[in-house]
């Protein structure tokens, strides 16, 4: 994607109570990939992190018909007494997939977004562990618009989410319909829910954001 010239810093993001952070750094030569690690904030205080503010900086355009896209991951490294407990191994980070945040645009230059941190259940798993610490990196990924509205990312609210979640639960029951019930009635499985769990689940473990798509 060819685009002028950027300043140096173009995105910023606030945890509310704290200070900006504004030095994002490229993690690829295209120009549209930047990451961010949140220092200072680590272990328990995570969790407490309900929002985060991210902007473009006064004065800072993106390329036309894109927007940035702010997505995260855990960082986890394990401390030195685990390391030492086991010397032939080549331990150091791991990292988790990134999972999506929110995303901003040129007509749309800042958004507060629900993190999701205190109900996340690898987050806590982690942050629960004795053997290493746990740090958050940010990650930017500039996009086309269109990739940005196919994922619901513009919508930083709580009930654009639950209500695709609610489509999904409402197709899966309506495949087992047979037209039986009549009187727009729908005849599922008694475990029908413990079944879309399931499926939920499973899927939402390779794409985390797949119920915020198109769905047929």
């Amino acid at each position: 994607m060819s685009q002028a010239q950027q300043p140096s810093q173009v995105l910023g993001v606030l945890i509310p109570g704290g200070g900006v952070r504004t030095d994002f750094l490229p993690t690829d030569n295209s120009g549209t990939k930047f990451s961010l690690v949140l220092s200072g904030i680590s272990g328990a205080d995570i969790a407490s992190v309900s929002d985060l503010v991210f902007f473009l900086l006064p004065g800072v355009n993106l390329p036309t018909d894109h927007g940035a896209m702010l997505y995260w991951q855990i960082i986890s490294t394990p401390d030195q007494a685990s390391m030492d407990s086991t010397p032939f191994s080549n331990q150091g980070p791991t990292m988790t997939e990134f999972e999506l945040v929110g995303a901003i645009t040129n007509e749309r230059p800042s958004g507060s977004f629900r993190t999701g941190w205190a109900t996340n259940e690898t987050l806590s798993t982690a942050i629960n562990s004795v053997s290493s610490s746990i740090t958050i990196n940010l990650g930017v990924s500039i996009e086309h618009i269109s990739n940005i509205k196919n994922v619901g990312a513009m919508n930083d609210n709580t009930t654009h989410v639950a209500k695709k979640i609610a489509v999904n639960l409402f197709n899966f029951m309506s495949s087992f319909d047979d037209g039986s019930g009549g009187g727009g009635n729908i005849v599922v499985p008694k475990n029908v829910f413990d079944r879309w769990l399931s499926r939920f689940e499973a899927k939402a473990r390779v794409d985390p954001n797949f119920f915020m798509k198109d769905q047929s």
